[in-house]
């Protein structure tokens, strides 16, 4: 590995897409023997300017002691000069709104690995192991007879490794909490909405089957929360903060009383959603999709209600307004809770019947 040659990697957007990005770096930083630094210091995980990534992961190939190089030897060339500037800042100097045409303009391009540049800097919103698939020779070339979630997978569980007390926060409560068979269904509803009708339906078909089912929740809505305690009778989550107001994203939200504890949070409930028995997630959620790596249970066992298309990014923020505007993640959820609870009370007298 060339000690003088680096790919810094720069956090954005939420966890599941950082951990798509730093599971791309790892492998780019492997075929390009450039050493890797991971920068998530700023305001999502971080609110000191520290860098998070430390705090959540031990990486075989990002030694914490490497700091950024003071060089204008940088690909691209826009992050001359701005290399300890977050990917928020510098992308708030582009008028486009295209995560596409951004991501071109502040990352280099994976399909290169011959940059000469002491710095290639890059990020992601989601893993592209697929722009890297024509380097997979010579002592690489067994990786070319694997899936992208094979590879991702491998890495997630070989080389970014969770800190020992989040890994023993998840070991507590596993022991505590799952002393039966355990579905994870992980419900996704603020910016980015899970298909929830059909998570319900799933989990309605699978209680039906097997109706001593512990539930694992995780999601990011208090009113979530709320409805699947009221609704169900084996419902378990571990301790989180939420926004007082339901449909704020977590890890947008500043009035947060500690990002870092946040986000081990989230840690927490992905490595638990992925030791769950079954499992009901949309992997258009990039969070479910990590725990779809992880999860070692058979396909048959995982129930992913991934919608089809994925409506423009644009169309998404406006629809979040307006269910913010109208209450829908409030009154709208708890009409909701009222059919659920009729849904169970059915079940119940069917199954006692």
């Amino acid at each position: 590995m060339a000690a003088d040659k680096y790919l810094l990697v720069k956090g954005i957007s939420g966890l599941g897409n950082r951990i798509q990005c730093v599971l791309t770096a790892i492998l780019y930083a492997r075929l390009s023997e450039r050493r890797l630094i991971v920068d998530w210091s700023d305001h999502y995980y971080s609110n000191d300017g520290t860098n998070a990534f430390h705090h959540f992961f031990q990486c075989s190939m990002c030694d914490p002691s490497d700091e950024i190089p003071a060089t204008d030897s940088v690909a691209p060339a826009i992050w001359r000069g701005h290399l300890r500037d977050s990917a928020w800042s510098m992308r708030s100097q582009r008028e486009s709104t295209n995560p596409s045409e951004i991501w071109r303009d502040f990352s280099i391009d994976l399909t290169r690995l011959d940059y000469q540049e002491d710095v290639a800097v890059m990020w992601t919103y989601n893993e592209k192991a697929d722009l890297l698939r024509n380097h997979f020779k010579g002592r690489f070339e067994e990786w070319a007879k694997l899936s992208n979630a094979a590879i991702l997978g491998k890495l997630l569980r070989e080389d970014l490794l969770l800190q020992p007390r989040i890994r023993q926060r998840i070991n507590e409560f596993k022991a505590a909490s799952f002393d039966k068979k355990t579905v994870g269904v992980h419900v996704r509803y603020t910016d980015h909405r899970t298909r929830l009708w059909a998570a319900l339906h799933g989990l309605k078909r699978l209680l039906k089957r097997e109706h001593s089912l512990r539930i694992f929740l995780s999601t990011d809505n208090v009113q979530i929360k709320r409805m699947f305690e009221n609704s169900y009778s084996r419902v378990v989550m571990t301790p989180h903060w939420f926004p007082s107001k339901p449909g704020l994203a977590i890890h947008t939200d500043h009035d947060r009383p500690d990002p870092i504890e946040n986000g081990t949070e989230a840690l927490v409930d992905l490595y638990l959603l992925a030791e769950c028995h079954y499992l009901i997630i949309d992997t258009s959620s990039s969070f479910a999709y990590v725990a779809a790596l992880l999860t070692n249970v058979p396909d048959s066992n995982v129930f992913n209600i991934r919608r089809t298309g994925k409506q423009p990014a644009r169309r998404r923020n406006i629809t979040h307004g307006l269910m913010l505007k109208t209450g829908l993640f409030s009154w709208g959820l708890e009409i909701l809770s009222a059919i659920v609870k009729l849904w169970r009370r059915q079940l119940r007298a069917k199954n006692t019947g």
